[in-house]
């Protein structure tokens, strides 16, 4: 096959024009990547690491957080990237308060990007641009989890009406979290929403339940948010453009 030389041939896009993130996730974490993948826009290229994650507990999301200061260095000596991100919600809030803005700099400086955020972060930025203070969240995570991310929002000046573990059958497996159905996720969702709420906040980056927001969110009657809309969200704010089916993520991406 002859080599192509010279410059790329009008209307012949190149992958990643707008630059690169790249995404350190818990071992097996493909679906926070896949949906980056699907809902992004397709110039945002994404690099992904995964990082093990032995345990979805407080002592075990603290030890994958440290870990991933490591995998930022391999993208800043191997594969440069312009945004550094780290993929996992209650992992970014493992250290206590303001533990997310901890690890931006930390993974910012590790990465050599220009940036670098955590889902919790995303979560924290969208909720102030949607102009909400009361959550009603739901999770998959065991009750000492639930109770770390529930106090993570009241230090940050939320008020949380509600949180609800939807466990699987071994709630401390992460890899268990990515085979709960969506509509599984949906009926639950339904079912404990928070009376007085202001939004609904599907949180872990595991779940598969972009494709339900919007029909949630009319089903509920206030915005709904997912650990990964709001990644995505404030990916494409950072890259300066949404991917074309952004509108299909709710009112997050109306804003």
């Amino acid at each position: 096959m002859k080599k192509e030389n010279g410059p790329v041939p009008a209307g012949r896009k190149i992958y990643g024009t707008l630059g690169k993130v790249g995404v350190a996730m818990p071992a097996g974490g493909y679906i926070a990547v896949t949906d980056f993948h699907r809902w992004l826009c397709p110039d945002i290229a994404i690099s992904d690491c995964p990082v093990p994650l032995e345990s979805v507990s407080p002592e075990g999301l603290k030890t994958f957080s440290e870990k991933v200061t490591e995998t930022m260095h391999l993208y800043r000596d191997y594969d440069p990237v312009d945004l550094a991100f780290l993929s996992c919600t209650a992992g970014s809030q493992a250290g206590g308060p303001g533990y997310d803005a901890y690890l931006c700099r930390v993974i910012r400086e590790a990465a050599g990007a220009r940036e670098g955020y955590t889902t919790t972060t995303a979560v924290l930025k969208a909720l102030e641009a949607l102009g909400v203070r009361k959550l009603s969240i739901c999770t998959p995570y065991p009750g000492d989890v639930n109770r770390m991310e529930k106090e993570y929002f009241e230090n940050e000046g939320f008020t949380v009406a509600g949180i609800h573990g939807m466990e699987t059958e071994n709630p401390r497996d992460p890899k268990l979290i990515g085979r709960i159905p969506p509509d599984a996720v949906f009926r639950f969702a339904r079912d404990h929403m928070d009376p007085g709420a202001e939004v609904m906040f599907l949180s872990c980056t595991g779940l598969t339940v972009m494709e339900i927001i919007d029909d949630l969110e009319k089903e509920l009657g206030v915005p709904v948010i997912t650990s990964n809309s709001c990644a995505t969200w404030i990916m494409g704010r950072f890259f300066g453009r949404h991917g074309d089916r952004a509108e299909k993520l709710g009112e997050l991406f109306r804003h």
